[in-house]
């Protein structure tokens, strides 16, 4: 059966430039097989790193641009851009210049 989630009932953590919320989770969802945050991150500010899961990841640009950094690599991040992020590597996000806002897809989903 189909579910719809108001925006006031997502989950959202702010902190220090960074506006993360929850869209899809098991919780939610009823299942672990997949995970969703939409990441808004305002121009100068960057996530924390994300240390290395046993998930495969993949970043969606919704709008802006800004890097993600994955060991000591930086790929650039442009609107529609999309960047797979392999099992055991860790990564975080910056925005130095413009806001950047990104999905984040998780499978399987996390904690």
């Amino acid at each position: 059966m189909p579910t719809i989630f108001n925006p006031e009932d997502l989950p959202v953590k702010r902190q220090n430039g960074v506006a993360s919320t929850t869209l899809a989770n098991g919780a939610m969802v009823g299942s672990r097989a997949l995970q969703i945050e939409r990441v808004r991150l305002e121009a100068g500010s960057h996530t924390q790193p994300g240390q290395p899961t046993a998930a495969e990841r993949f970043l969606y640009v919704v709008s802006g641009a800004g890097r993600a950094r994955v060991g000591e690599a930086a790929y650039p991040l442009e609107a529609e851009s999309v960047l797979w992020i392999e099992s055991g590597d860790g990564f975080w996000l910056e925005a130095p210049t413009e806001e950047l806002e990104v999905l984040i897809c998780r499978a399987p989903a996390g904690e």
